[in-house]
């Protein structure tokens, strides 16, 4: 695809347990266009970014036309640091920016000089308070290091490193309510959920969520029914919450896999009360409007108006599709919800040097 006056972004790498996902954009008339999307299975699933996932996903480029080697990766989730902090309005000294890494330092027991940090100030409902609301994140030293240099010895230019969050509220940003209404953004992945709420392009708090994950109900179906991973995966996403019957599956069977898929989600559900009491209670003027799902587990079947019914919010599922133009090559890819945060992190910075 080429579209007058475009410049290509850098090519945003978002690894997960058992897939890793790409995105490149061109950015025209304002818009954000897909140049190329890919979605490959990982070399060695549950394991660490190793070398064999650099040089898998170096050769899919290439045959899928992709651009460059300059990439933008999504940091370990499992090693980012984040806090919620609420720090003195006014403070003689030290700067702000000390301050927030002091106190990241002290909640996650790390040495205040042994990470990479970003913060910002959020909006406070109460103005009388003597107090700013500040959500900071944080990527260890020794973790980025590690990423950067698997991909690097695969001949790729790592320009930045950046947080799954903030590469999903930049990439759901035209879906996004205007302040001061508060989003959800709620990442369905493999191993866990990410609960992500927003106040127009500010991340106001995260919440991760280990239970009630998409390979958790998948690996309960493979061991109900004695089949691979691979075969309940695709059960899950055939069937999942649908009320049609898909052919070739008895009526005794779809029954047993709906009680269990409706059984995982509503435990979901139940982890999330605790982050949406918290939000409403610290925004009750604005309150929770909206809920966006995206991830792999976002691309069950009848997922969004399940959760909405229970929930009472206005809820969808948001794909690659829904926020950026897509050439008749690539709807298909880009209909899928797993690529959304890929798709932020090829927007960091906006359009790559060539």
């Amino acid at each position: 695809m080429r579209l007058g006056g475009s410049s290509r972004t850098v090519i945003g790498v978002d690894v997960g347990r058992r897939t890793i996902k790409a995105a490149q954009l061109v950015r025209s008339r304002g818009r954000w266009h897909a140049f190329a999307l890919a979605m490959l299975p990982r070399p060695e699933p549950e394991k660490e970014t190793c070398g064999a996932d650099a040089a898998a996903l170096h050769k899919v480029l290439r045959r899928q036309g992709f651009s460059g080697k300059k990439i933008v990766v999504a940091a370990p989730e499992e090693r980012t640091l984040q806090a919620a902090l609420e720090l003195p309005s006014k403070v003689s000294g030290a700067p702000m920016g000390q301050i927030v890494r002091m106190e990241m330092s002290r909640l996650h027991n790390v040495a205040p000089d042994s990470f990479e940090m970003a913060y910002w100030e959020l909006r406070t409902p109460d103005s009388a308070k003597p107090v700013v609301r500040t959500f900071a994140v944080g990527c260890p030293h020794d973790a980025g290091t590690a990423v950067m240099d698997v991909f690097e010895s695969e001949g790729f230019d790592v320009t930045a490193l950046d947080v799954r969050g903030a590469a999903a509220v930049r990439a759901c940003e035209p879906l996004i309510l205007p302040v001061p209404q508060i989003t959800a953004i709620a990442d369905l992945g493999w191993c866990s959920t990410s609960v992500l709420f927003v106040c127009g392009r500010s991340l106001m708090y995260e919440r991760r969520v280990a239970g009630a994950s998409i390979g958790e109900l998948t690996a309960r179906l493979a061991e109900v029914f004695g089949i691979t991973l691979e075969a309940a995966q695709q059960i899950v996403n055939t069937v999942g919450l649908s009320v049609e019957d898909p052919a070739g599956i008895d009526h005794q069977t779809l029954d047993v896999i709906r009680k269990h898929v409706r059984n995982h989600f509503d435990k979901m559900l139940e982890e999330w009360k605790a982050p949406f009491s918290y939000v409403n209670h610290q925004y009750p003027a604005e309150g929770l409007k909206q809920l966006l799902l995206i991830g792999g587990g976002a691309a069950v079947p009848q997922i969004a108006p399940y959760v909405q019914e229970r929930l009472g919010l206005s809820v969808r599922t948001v794909a690659a599709g829904d926020l950026i133009e897509s050439p008749a090559e690539l709807l298909a890819k880009a209909q899928n919800p797993a690529l959304t945060v890929a798709v932020g992190l090829a927007q960091f910075g906006g359009p790559a040097d060539e």
